[in-house]
């Protein structure tokens, strides 16, 4: 072995590795190999374990669980329905239709209901840790009187490179912003209670097909072709549980005043993305079972994305952008918790593009967060105000100091909270720059229940903005 060699395999990013199949070598194999031979003691510890083993995972013993598990009653058609084979790992459920996060409403669809279908099935052989995933969603809106269904398969080919491949399509309902920043549940309440209809819908029908696998040691890269057809959708109800005196405001983003203009024309397109996510000095344990990733701490993750949107209905709605995000996260010591997140991102011949299509930012006008951390929104900057088919840079900052600085504080540390401090940023041509610095406090509430997080925000955008307070409602995630 050269000296390149040797330090290749010796000062290399894998802390354990495992001979290939070295867990189902037999009792012969471990008497000649073993240096040390078992005492009496840990030879009947091993029996003991190996038959309960074989025990918990007979078929008899697995079937026996699932039997009572799996029982079927009338109620289940509305609250929902779970089928396991625990033997085969194989699992199919049904949402119901009274689950959390399956009804909500908006002033597009009125009250609308969502349920689905979902299989899964997982297969070790070999140690390729073989998963597949089939789901299926049905939505029903009662004001627009329509039903869309949309479904998904996906299947992972192996646990060491996680190699995956995902076909989906359908026909949904879409925020003019992908990354959905208006919480249903939320929109719901600020809709039907306050008639502030903030979210903007359209209509997406879709099929794509995404493959993805770590190509390298911290490095994921993955691509995805999707074919869209995009209808501006209006609004179709004026319910609301007190009457106000003002109307809602429209469908459109572009222009809330008017609801006869529609947003965009109806278009098709064709988008081809590609990504990847680089880890430096990420750290792996190889099993015979599987490969684990242990992300350094110590560099930030790097996220780099093209699209290229082509084949339109329209030539002019077809663009390219390049995009990328740093993510940096660290905790020296007890002195809290340091995290950035930075985004960055040029667009090319986009001139005449869809609104849908331009860089839209998370803002938030509800004064309720839902999230545990503030580092991919604006909490006081307006929905759609700012969005571009230009440049941008947004920067999101945050230091939690995990007890460390309140702690020492008389009267609020008997709070047993955490102090958060925050600055964000977000920079487009044409437009003043818009920032925001914030200081709150986390992990409110009593007991096992701190749920809670409070923050006072002043923003700037050719000076002072305005300020306010946004209450954290961390579990309102899981309602969506």
């Amino acid at each position: 072995m050269n000296f390149r060699n040797l330090l290749t395999k010796t000062f290399s990013n894998e802390i354990v590795s495992f001979e290939e199949n070295s867990n189902k070598k037999d009792a012969d194999f471990w008497n000649a190999n073993r240096p040390i031979p078992l005492t009496i003691e840990e030879s009947r510890d091993y029996v003991r374990k190996d038959s309960i083993f074989k025990r918990r995972t007979s078929q008899v013993y697995l079937d026996s669980i699932d039997k009572k598990h799996n029982k079927f009653k009338i109620l289940n058609l509305i609250t929902g329905y779970s089928y396991d084979n625990s033997f085969k790992k194989i699992n199919f459920s049904y949402d119901g239709l009274i689950s959390i996060g399956s009804g909500s409403f908006n002033t597009v669809q009125g009250y609308n209901l969502y349920t689905g279908f979902n299989y899964s099935s997982y297969k070790n052989f070999e140690g390729k840790g073989i998963y597949t995933k089939i789901t299926t969603k049905l939505n029903y809106g009662f004001a627009d009187k329509r039903a869309r269904i949309t479904g998904n398969y996906f299947h992972q080919f192996n646990n060491q490179n996680y190699a995956n491949l995902s076909i989906a399509g359908g026909s949904k309902v879409n925020q003019f912003n992908s990354a959905e920043p208006i919480s249903s549940f939320v929109n719901s309440i600020s809709t039907l209670f306050f008639k502030d209809n903030y979210m903007k819908l359209y209509n997406k029908e879709f099929a794509l097909i995404n493959y993805g696998q770590n190509v390298a040691n911290g490095i994921y890269l993955s691509g995805q072709i999707e074919y869209q057809q995009r209808t501006p959708l209006f609004n179709t109800t004026d319910y609301t549980f007190f009457k106000k005196s003002y109307d809602y405001l429209s469908n459109n983003p572009l222009n809330p005043s008017s609801d006869l203009l529609p947003a965009f024309a109806q278009h098709s397109l064709t988008k081809f993305t590609i990504g990847t996510r680089i880890n430096f000095g990420n750290k792996y344990i190889t099993r015979p079972d599987g490969k684990i990733n242990l992300r350094s701490q110590k560099y930030p993750a790097i996220f780099l994305n093209y699209e290229n949107a082509f084949a339109a209905s329209d030539k002019n709605l077809n663009y390219q952008m390049l995009s990328g995000r740093v993510f940096y996260e660290v905790t020296p010591g007890n002195k809290g918790t340091f995290a950035i997140n930075l985004k960055a991102g040029k667009f090319f011949n986009a001139d005449n593009i869809s609104f849908i299509d331009y860089k839209h930012f998370n803002g938030n006008q509800t004064h309720i967060g839902s999230t545990s951390r503030y580092l991919n929104v604006f909490n006081l900057l307006p929905y759609y105000t700012n969005s571009t088919n230009n440049a941008f840079f947004e920067n999101h900052f945050e230091y939690c100091d995990n007890g460390f600085l309140i702690n020492k504080v008389p009267l609020l540390n008997l709070l047993k909270t955490n102090l958060i401090l925050g600055f964000h940023s977000l920079a487009v041509p044409k437009i003043a720059p818009y920032t925001e610095f914030t200081v709150g406090l986390n992990n409110l509430g009593y007991g096992k229940f701190k749920i809670i997080r409070l923050d006072y925000i002043r923003s700037y955008q050719n000076g002072y903005q305005g300020d306010g307070f946004v209450l954290g409602l961390k579990f309102l995630n899981i309602l969506d």
